[in-house]
């Protein structure tokens, strides 16, 4: 006890508990007080019952005895804050060169755990200036990434922590990994493995428990947490690959396993993965479903996830060698339109790339019906990433319509103008990009006409016949052939330098198309022996005798199907603009028949008769 305490208490002024606790707080003592902050003891004034403290701010400030003995924490001299009051140069100096070393000496300050915003506290203003902290911090956290005996938190909210020197920072966190009981906690303790999987000294080994624990925790768990469990061992894996000659102990759960066991929950159950991880799970689809059920099953994912995953999906089924399959998929989904807006999104990006057999007019038309059926459904703010895509891709009409079959484009150029979806602005835009394509659609711009017309095309029963066999040829002869000749030149190597394999790969794009191209003329085709057809006027059937009236020479032409033409003959199909020119004129009426150029003729019509009677 300090001699001055004894005599207080020798004087009955003290007891000697408080003269105890007074012999503390001898001059030279650095301490705390709640109100005035960090302080240290100048000297006693034990005649006014005072002690003096230089606080921060506050030099020589006195306290009542009995008050200083109960208010005041004692801090030892080499604390930061005790450094704080009498070295703030060297401290604002190791802010500025050594920011591990004055973070590690808040840590041990502080019991080696703090939170962030008791650091805060410590530094600023007075160390590291208030405007200045932040840009500080971002720099130190830096700084610390490598001092391995400093735990950085990557939440605000989770603490700073100081590690024992003879502690292994990878221990630690198997051992955090391992305490946790719940999915999502796992998940958290397994992203900050990943993070900092620098610390650990041998990952492959030391990680052991943490990967059988993540096995016999799904096994246990994914009937209730299928989503949880599935992004769990998908984590795992991904860890797994980013340490060399690396794998899950024997016997673990496979992502393969899992899919397998959860098929029908699956689709229902990854809406949220990371794109990266759906990516994962498609690829274990081939190991987790025998032979070729595994393409079934993943195309049965594109009709039930969207847009979100096709492009996951695409790749596996092109890795493959089964890109062939999604393309049948998507275009007898694009014909049937059964395709979401997602899917459809993500086919006009890819229409160069992995969905290239399948970028046709039936596209545009297929966006159009789903995007009316969006606004249908939900009004414009559903309709509208669909045609946003429509009419913010510059080029997207330009390349739907600039090689197809001019009937086609008419229908769609139709569609475009008389779109209940479409404001007028946005039509007329993407008219003028069909009009840039293909100028001769220009004329049908200024035709008044909103309503949709019948699509189909009126075909003779041996056209048809004719079409169903070119048809036949390609897809059981031509296109087969095609596959085999991509196969033989994959088989030759390295497909980079291999020019049979891009000819190859050329060949079956145009095979594709002109597949395309037929399938849709053969399935809006009507056929028609063009019996009981009228002769009161000209029409599709008929035979239609006509004089030119600056000649007086005639002329006789038969009108029939979509592909009935034989110039030889003068038989003109009903969708030339001869045929256009005569159709509806009755006996005696003038018509303007095209010539060459720009030119047209005037002829009379002299006579009307039925094809069928061979007259």
């Amino acid at each position: 006890m300090n001699s001055e305490a004894q005599k207080l208490v020798d004087a009955g002024k003290l007891t000697t508990a408080d003269a105890e606790k007074l012999s503390t707080l001898e001059p030279g003592t650095f301490c705390l007080h709640k109100s005035w902050g960090v302080g240290r003891v100048a000297e006693w004034d034990l005649v006014s019952d005072r002690v003096i403290l230089d606080f921060e701010g506050k030099p020589g400030h006195g306290l009542k005895i009995s008050f200083a003995l109960s208010s005041l924490e004692i801090l030892p001299a080499e604390h930061l804050l005790s450094r704080r009051l009498v070295d703030l140069d060297t401290l604002k100096g190791m802010a500025k060169s050594a920011p591990v070393s004055l973070v590690e000496l808040a840590l041990q300050s502080s019991g080696s755990k703090m939170s962030l915003d008791q650091l805060e506290a410590l530094l600023k203003p007075r160390i590291i200036a208030e405007a200045d902290y932040k840009k500080w911090w971002e720099s130190a956290k830096k700084a610390l990434k490598a001092a391995r005996h400093i735990v950085v938190p990557s939440k605000r909210q989770d603490p700073l922590v100081l590690r024992d020197a003879a502690e292994k920072p990878g221990g630690v966190m198997v051992q955090g990994f391992l305490a946790k009981r719940d999915l999502k906690g796992k998940q958290t303790a397994l992203a900050l493995i990943q993070k900092d999987l620098d610390l650990f000294e041998n990952p492959g080994s030391e990680l052991i428990p943490v990967f059988q624990d993540i096995s016999d925790t799904v096994r246990k768990a994914w009937r209730l947490h299928l989503k949880e469990s599935l992004q769990l061992l998908l984590a795992r894996d991904e860890l797994i690959d980013s340490i060399p000659e690396t794998k899950a102990p024997l016997g673990s759960m496979k992502v393969s396993d899992l899919v397998c066991e959860a098929k029908p929950l699956l689709a229902d159950n990854i809406g949220g993965l990371p794109v990266a991880m759906l990516g994962r799970m498609y690829r274990s689809f081939p190991e987790a479903f025998p032979e070729r059920v595994w393409v079934a099953e993943i195309l049965g994912h594109l009709s039930r996830t969207g847009g979100r995953a096709v492009a996951e999906i695409a790749t596996v089924l092109n890795d493959n060698q089964e890109l062939e399959v999604l393309s049948d998929f998507l275009k007898k989904s694009v014909r049937n339109r059964t395709l979401s807006s997602d899917l459809l999104i993500w086919i006009c990006r890819e229409r160069k790339g992995l969905a290239a057999s399948v970028f046709s007019i039936d596209l545009g038309n297929a966006i159009l019906d789903a995007a009316e059926d969006d606004h249908v459904q939900g009004g414009p703010k559903r309709s509208g990433r669909l045609l946003d895509q429509l009419s913010d891709d510059k080029t997207l009409v330009h390349e739907l319509v600039e090689n197809t079959d001019d009937e086609s484009l008419r229908l769609f150029a139709k569609r475009l103008m008389s779109s209940t979806v479409l404001d007028e602005l946005t039509r007329r835009s993407l008219m003028a990009r069909v009009i840039k394509a293909r100028p001769e659609m220009e004329a049908l711009m200024e035709e008044n006409t909103g309503s949709r017309e019948d699509t189909s095309l009126i075909v003779s029963w041996d056209s048809l016949e004719k079409k169903k066999a070119e048809l036949d040829d390609l897809v059981n002869v031509k296109i087969p052939h095609n596959k085999s000749e991509i196969q033989i030149a994959r088989d030759e190597g390295d497909l980079r330098e291999n020019g049979g394999y891009k000819a190859a790969r050329d060949q079956q794009a145009v095979l594709n198309r002109m597949k395309d191209k037929l399938e849709r003329e053969v399935g809006n085709a009507r056929g028609t022996d063009f019996a009981n057809v009228g002769t009161d006027k000209v029409g599709v059937g008929t035979i239609v005798d006509v004089v030119y009236t600056d000649t007086g020479a005639s002329e006789t032409y038969t009108i029939l199907g979509a592909w009935d033409g034989d110039d030889e003959k003068n038989i003109v199909s009903y969708l030339t603009e001869i045929a256009k020119a005569l159709i509806g004129k009755t006996v005696g009426e003038e018509a303007d028949l095209p010539t060459d150029g720009t030119a047209t003729r005037q002829v009379k019509v002299t006579a009307i008769r039925a094809f069928n009677t061979g007259a």
